[in-house]
């Protein structure tokens, strides 16, 4: 009863920490409505758009990618095409709310594809880490090479030092904790994983992992810059600085519990991000902008994960292999 309590009032937290940023969102909206751009709309800026949502889906596939190489390196061994048409149905159900509709799904659709739900459960949470890991590490050096003095909304620890020790911390953390897990609650281990337990993640799956990390942010780093200076004409910014501020907003988006997809905090950071390079109004536009491009990217996916998935289902499968 009392995880159950804590769970509740978790989320009861998350969706009050989300609706307040929900409302400083709507709140910069309403109030420079007047100074915020508008779009253009003629090939060009249609072209913008059909190139955003498209780098925006490209970027969900790279995750779905690193869950297939962190499965594989657990010696599970299925299909990319299974895995990856799994993954891009699931990763809808992070608009439901509670913003781990996702990761149940994609538990339940691995348990019906023969992927253990233990696996599947460690997989997520080392995807989650060095997801975390990767964005700080990114943020980190956008921040020392851009913003050195550092932004005021952010806590004092929150400078390009305080996020490179927390995105090594991370990226140590899999490692870590299993072998601290192994070697002071075996019993735990096994109750949880099976007999034969979990091993660490390869050095070889963590340099995977990384680079396709770094690619996703990356990919939207590439939308951000066309959308603000083909769509609203500002400036082009530096790759990096777009990636690793996009990098920054995402993980305030994802660690939220309560925010479906992160909407509402994603936003509120990017405009306090973003208003130094490209003003306010811009920053406000490109927000909601980038929003739509990724919700698009994310139906996008998902039709094309549905209908792979029942392509797959109509054609004989070949025996798997899972060796643990």
């Amino acid at each position: 009863m009392k995880d159950a309590s804590r769970s509740l009032v978790k989320r009861v937290l998350g969706w009050l920490v989300g609706a307040t940023a929900m409302g400083f969102f709507i709140q910069r909206v309403v109030v420079h409505a007047g100074h915020m751009p508008h779009v253009a709309w003629d090939a060009s800026t249609v072209a913008v758009g059909i190139a955003s949502t498209v780098f925006a889906a490209f970027a969900i596939v790279l995750s779905g990618v690193i869950w297939q190489v962190l499965l594989r390196d657990q010696a599970i061994r299925f299909p990319w095409e299974r895995v990856l048409s799994l993954y891009l149905v699931a990763q809808f159900g992070k608009y439901l709310p509670g913003n781990v509709g996702q990761y149940v799904g994609r538990v339940v659709l691995g348990r019906d594809m023969g992927i253990p739900v233990p696996v599947t459960l460690a997989t997520m949470v080392t995807e989650a880490l060095w997801g975390a890991g990767t964005a700080l590490g990114l943020a980190a050096l956008s921040l020392c090479l851009f913003f050195d003095a550092g932004l005021s909304f952010l806590p004092p620890w929150a400078n390009a030092t305080g996020l490179m020790i927390c995105f090594l911390g991370l990226l140590a953390s899999p490692w870590l904790s299993i072998t601290l897990a192994k070697r002071f609650v075996p019993g735990l281990v096994v109750r949880v994983f099976g007999e034969n337990g979990i091993s660490p993640p390869g050095w070889l799956a963590a340099l995977q992992v990384s680079f396709l990390y770094v690619a996703c942010s990356l990919c939207m780093g590439g939308v951000l810059q066309w959308q603000s200076h083909y769509l609203f004409g500002a400036p082009p910014a530096p790759l990096l600085q777009v990636s690793g501020f996009f990098a920054l907003a995402w993980l305030a988006g994802f660690a939220l519990p309560g925010a479906p997809a992160g909407i509402g905090v994603r936003e509120s950071i990017m405009v306090l991000l973003f208003t130094p390079i490209v003003g306010e109004g811009t920053a406000l536009a490109l927000s909601v902008t980038c929003r739509l491009a990724t919700t698009l990217a994310d139906v996008l996916a998902f039709v094309i994960g549905w209908v792979w998935r029942s392509a797959q289902s109509r054609s004989p499968q070949p025996p798997q292999e899972i060796s643990q």
